[in-house]
């Protein structure tokens, strides 16, 4: 596996602090396995299962390479604004907190380096065995999810949108009670210089019909994706992959019930071992697999990190998560978003990233 260069990023936020998971569960960041209560949606979208098409995941080629370092302060801080669509239609604009300003400024220029730590190479325990263009690397290792209404399977889930050809998918997580993790190009599409609609949000879905999905459809209150992956296009996706980072609010409180996974920034993220759990759109609608892989720290940069983990167009917006053995949590470090001939790419949760995940946490 080869890693991109340097020059693929587009600006430089390496964190210097460890991000500590919090102790109580309704804090940002930490994880919580729910009530384990069953539940059904009282405010269901129009789900049909079948009618979407896996959204295309980003190619990163030759030409990503041109892409320029981003040295400007007040570009950096502006790329980190919130922009968000609500339900009803209104735009939602959120200039950068202070603390995430001073952040931005602080480690504009940090230096890139891969390091021995983080969560390292923990198996997550509850990933037994049996139970869990194409980017396929050697033999297909991915593994069917069966039981999708446990934890942590059920905090991850199938989301849907609309957009200006069609409905289309992605994969996406609960990092909070209403609070959805996925990738910005699963919300707003480059293409149509436009916003998806009707965002729908199906936990723990386990086949192609409506009755497949053991908790329904959320529907969702605003949509948010990073300034940066708006302003900063400049005709190809490795312009804007450092900021392809999307949330989706619901508008009910999911997570109380069903769990949510915990995220992290670790500063000193090395070898670990990474889990991805989605909705590839290879294998039977509405199906879930996961897919274990080692990440080695020297394909670690910044603000992105490389792996061999197993992916298809419908993975996109999948949290790509260790099991952190000291908290027994699920943290997640990256969210996948594209792939290139020699390996799949996560946007890394680096202190930016986190800090400005937390402003939208709820």
């Amino acid at each position: 596996m080869t890693k991109l260069t340097n020059a693929l990023i587009a600006s430089a936020l390496l964190s210097t602090a460890m991000w500590t998971v919090p102790v109580f569960a309704a804090d940002p960041g930490s994880a919580s396995a729910g009530s384990g209560e069953s539940m059904r949606d009282v405010t269901s979208g129009d789900f049909k299962a079948g009618r979407a098409k896996p959204i295309t995941t980003p190619k990163l080629t030759d030409e990503d390479n041109r892409a320029a370092p981003l040295t400007d302060e007040k570009t950096a801080v502006k790329s980190y604004g919130i922009v968000g669509r609500s339900a009803d239609g209104k735009v939602i604009k959120i200039e950068p907190s202070e603390a995430l300003r001073e952040l931005i400024i602080k480690e504009l220029n940090a230096p890139a380096n891969g390091a021995e730590g983080g969560p390292r190479k923990t198996e997550d325990p509850g990933l037994g065995e049996g139970e869990a263009g194409r980017q396929v690397f050697g033999t297909d290792d991915r593994e069917q999810v069966k039981n999708t209404k446990t934890y942590p399977f059920s905090a991850i889930g199938y989301l849907e949108a609309k957009s200006k050809t069609g409905y289309g998918s992605c994969s996406a997580t609960l990092i909070g009670p209403r609070t959805v993790l996925t990738a910005a190009h699963c919300l707003y599409s480059h293409e149509d210089k436009d916003w998806l609609s009707d965002y729908l949000f199906v936990p723990g879905l386990n086949g192609s019909t409506a009755d497949d999905a053991p908790f329904g459809a959320f529907t969702y209150e605003s949509a948010y994706v990073l300034q940066g992956f708006i302003d900063n296009y400049q005709g190809y996706y490795g312009s804007v992959i450092p900021w392809d980072l999307g949330i989706v609010t619901l508008k009910q409180d999911v997570g109380t019930n069903l769990g949510w996974l915990g995220y992290a920034n670790y500063d000193d993220l090395g070898d670990f071992t990474a889990n991805l759990v989605g909705y590839p759109g290879d294998k039977p609608m509405g199906t879930m697999w996961k897919a274990s892989c080692e990440v080695h720290a020297e394909n670690i940069a910044p603000e992105y990190f490389q792996y061999d983990c197993d992916t298809f167009p419908g993975s996109s917006g999948s949290s790509v998560y260790a099991y952190d053995n000291n908290s027994k949590q699920r943290i997640i470090t990256g969210v996948n978003v594209a792939e290139s001939p020699e390996a799949n790419t996560a946007v890394r949760l680096n202190a930016a990233n986190v800090q400005w995940i937390n402003s939208l946490y709820k």
